[in-house]
């Protein structure tokens, strides 16, 4: 029974992973990551994972999707396909950067990307000290590279003033 859960969820996060590439409106695109989202915390549920699960749907669903959104309405539709379609190498820059950010954080962690799974469960004790000792440096790195991703949207979001 357990298998038929996890493929039927498996399909909905899959097909709502694609909903959030192909959708055309930007709402809709949201709300497909919120479906997505929920199909991956029910995929946690299924391994036996519930700390991951509600950690999910309360940071990813409950926070992000909402900052993303609230950006989102910021900006004029219009003026962000524009912006999208003249900067494209401002978006090769910022993917480049990404990525090289991400090189800089595995070698200045000095830890395996994937951490070895154990026959025991991780409790909410350990998990908790691993994220504020071992990695808690790109924690904070993802925070600051959230922040400049908000205040690029602002500073393109905003009207040309004397322009």
């Amino acid at each position: 029974m357990s298998d038929i859960a996890a493929g039927l969820f498996g399909v909905l996060t899959l097909g709502c992973s694609l909903g959030v590439v192909f959708s055309r409106n930007v709402i809709m695109s949201a709300f497909y990551l919120i479906l997505s989202f929920f199909g991956l915390a029910a995929l946690y549920v299924l391994i036996q994972a519930p700390f991951l699960a509600v950690i999910q749907v309360l940071i990813y669903t409950g926070a992000i999707v909402v900052l993303f959104v609230f950006v989102v309405m910021l900006i004029d539709q219009d003026k962000l396909l524009e912006v999208v379609t003249g900067k494209t190498l401002v978006l090769t820059a910022g993917v480049l950067a990404w990525s090289l950010g991400l090189i800089l954080l595995r070698a200045l962690n000095h830890s395996p990307m994937a951490v070895p799974v154990s026959g025991q469960l991780p409790t909410l004790r350990t998990i908790s000290l691993s994220l504020f000792t071992e990695y808690l440096w790109p924690f904070e790195v993802l925070s600051v590279f959230m922040l400049v991703i908000i205040v690029g949207v602002f500073v393109l979001a905003r009207d040309k003033v004397n322009a």
